[in-house]
This record gives C-alpha cells, sequence and structure tokens, in this order.
C-alpha cells in the first residue's frame, strides 16, 4: 500500500499492456512511488520482490539494472535516514554517495567493490561484512548480501540486498 502526501492510503496503480514482441512475458507498470520522476515499467519479478521486502522484517533494497534504486522497506529506511515515501526512486549516483563503506578493518571500500555494484555488473550473488556509516551518521556492522534477479532466457533485472546486522 502507498501512501500520499496527505497521508491517506492509496490502491496500487496497474496498467497492463500487449505482450511484446521479446517475448509472452506481459509487461505490467507499477508506480512504485507515486513522486518518483524516474519510475518506468517494471519486470514482474521486480513487482513480486517488492511485495515480499515489504512484508519482511529485515533491511531490504531492490535496484534495477543501472542501481537506480526502486525501493527500500520500511526496515531499510533506518540505514537510508529516509523513508521511501518521501524519497521515491533514486539514481545510484544520488542514494550511493550518501554512504561510506568500510571493511571489517574500517579500510574505504572502493564503490566498485560493493556487493551490490559486483551483483549488478558480474551479476552473481555476493555477500560481504562491512562497516556502512548511514546518512545520518551510524556506523553499523552489516553482512549485505545481494542477489541479482535473472529472468527465464538469462535477462538480467536488476539487484535485491539484504542487510543483516552483525552482533
Amino acid at each position: 500500500m502507498w501512501i500520499q502526501p496527505d497521508r491517506t492510503p492509496a490502491a496500487p496503480h496497474f496498467s497492463c499492456t500487449k505482450p511484446t514482441s521479446v517475448g509472452p512475458r506481459l509487461a505490467l507498470r507499477v508506480d512504485f512511488c507515486r513522486r518518483s520522476a524516474i519510475s518506468s515499467p517494471k519486470p514482474l519479478q521486480l513487482i513480486l520482490a517488492r511485495q515480499l521486502a515489504s512484508s519482511l522484517a529485515m533491511p531490504i533494497i531492490i535496484v534495477d539494472t543501472l542501481g537506480t534504486l526502486i525501493y527500500y522497506n520500511e526496515p531499510a529506511e533506518v540505514i537510508l535516514a529516509q523513508r521511501f515515501e518521501e524519497t521515491g526512486e533514486m539514481p545510484a549516483n544520488e542514494w550511493g554517495a550518501a554512504f561510506a563503506v568500510t571493511d571489517e578493518d574500517r579500510q574505504p571500500i572502493a564503490h566498485e567493490k560493493w556487493p551490490l555494484v559486483i551483483a549488478i555488473t558480474q551479476q552473481k550473488p555476493i555477500s560481504r561484512i562491512i562497516w556502512l556509516r548511514s546518512p545520518d551518521g551510524h556506523w553499523r556492522h552489516i553482512n549485505w548480501t545481494s542477489v541479482p534477479f535473472i529472468a527465464q532466457g538469462g535477462e538480467f533485472l536488476g539487484v535485491q540486498s539484504i542487510f543483516w546486522e552483525v552482533a
């Protein structure tokens, strides 16, 4: 369920188009956030991942093939220090610049070595224990797991990242 600026619940907006020539896949359009100027038609797999993430108690973010942040759940709002309903989708350079990521020895990790970036560029799952400083300045010890979404036929759709607090 999405929240409009006046905080009244709004039904998700779906619009369907005819199957395209790329195969039997039905293109569905879902506005992941009503305020987003980036929003574009999303593959069904990303729509379902968003629905699942909204029900889970661990921080989850979902990005598209370019790293555009297309959704993050309520537990991830603590890490991102802002609500999804307030930000909507964000380009990779905007949301990625808000973080400092270090290894366990507190040495900076280059952006291209982040689990999410590796999952996008190499299209393989990866997990790494890191220290992450979120935009609010808090450091968190996290196991960052990123898993690519690969459709039937090998089409790369995006990545889901899960953040597990390390005790």
